[in-house]
Parts: structure tokens; sequence; C-alpha cells
């Protein structure tokens, strides 16, 4: 393939899991990054045949590697099952969890456990996120299943604080402001 220069239009920078789904689940990954900076693509944006591409974010400091997920002794036929996952993904984004999507091949307590650990994660990793009626447990084994990562919440100044929650829409903020200035700092040297 000959690489050649081409007009484009970037929607997004960086996935946001507040957006809404109103049109589809789509609609929060649009992004070139995944939420903590990492690059999502190998993309090059300038002419230039030195650039690597999209480079990291450095120094992304991450909360402890703990997950929230479903208890083993707990009966998938429990009656609060199902309030406690509506409960989650109506507060933490339950998207990769759709039909062909990197987590769209989870067995049902694999699936509750990844909406169990969004909701812990969006929380700051409170530990009352994680109190599911009798449901749930704290473990520091990562759940993630081949593609499908459980992810962990990116430390923040508010991070841990008793009540603060807010998720990913303040990393999203931080990270906008880092990549747009890195992005004019590459277009500048077109």
């Amino acid at each position: 393939m000959i690489p050649v220069a081409i007009d484009a239009y970037l929607f997004s920078l960086i996935d946001e899991d507040a957006k809404s789904i109103q049109p589809g689940n789509f609609e929060r990954h649009w992004g070139i990054f995944n939420y903590d900076g990492t690059p999502k693509y190998n993309l090059t944006l300038t002419n230039s045949s030195n650039s690597g591409g999209l480079v990291a974010a450095h120094n992304v400091q991450y909360l402890a590697q703990q997950w929230c997920v479903m208890s083993s002794t707990v009966s998938l036929d429990d009656s609060e099952v199902a309030p406690s996952v509506s409960f989650a993904c109506s507060h933490a984004d339950c998207t990769s969890l759709g039909y062909g999507t990197s987590c769209g091949n989870l067995d049902a307590r694999e699936n509750i456990s990844y909406a169990f650990n969004s909701y812990y994660q969006e929380q700051n990793q409170l530990a009352s996120a994680c109190l599911f009626p009798n449901l749930s447990v704290v473990t520091t084994t990562d759940p993630s299943v081949g593609d499908c990562k459980f992810k962990i919440m990116i430390q923040t100044d508010s991070s841990g604080m008793e009540g603060s929650g807010g998720g990913l829409v303040k990393h999203v903020n931080m990270f906008l402001v880092l990549f747009m200035l890195v992005l004019m700092v590459v277009l500048r040297e077109l």
C-alpha cells in the first residue's frame, strides 16, 4: 500500500462512557484512545515517515488491582441478581456486553461480574459499591476472559474519596485536554 495523506474528521479522541446510547451502544466507543489513554488503533496522524503512530499517555496511575465480581456461592436464580445487574448497568457502562463486542461471549456469571465491576470501578472502588445484596465479593484475581478486559479505574485526585464517584467523565475531561494539546503539536508538524 502506498502511504498517502487523506483528509479526515476526528470525531472523538477518547471513548466516553457517559455518552447517551440512544442511537446505539457504539456511541460510547468512537475514540481513538481507550479511557486510560492507550491507543486503540495503529494510526499515524502525520506525513512524517519517522512517526510511530499514536502514543499512549505516560505515567497513568491505576487504582488497586481489585475487581468486584459475583460470588461463586450465589445461585444465578437468586431473586436479587436481576435488579442488581439492572442497577449496576444503569449507573455504569455495560455496553461491552452487547452482541459482537469484546465481552459478548461471556457466560451468565461472567456477565454479572462484568456489570458489578463496571459499577465498582465507576465509583472509584468504594467498598460500598461492591455490596450487592449477598451477591458480590472483591477479588484480587483478574476476572478478564480472552479479549474481554475487566477494567480498573485510573487514579484521580478524587479517587477513593467517599461519595466522589463520577467515574470516567472526569477522566475524559482530563485526557481530552492532554490529547488536544498533543494533537495540536502533531498538526503543527504538518
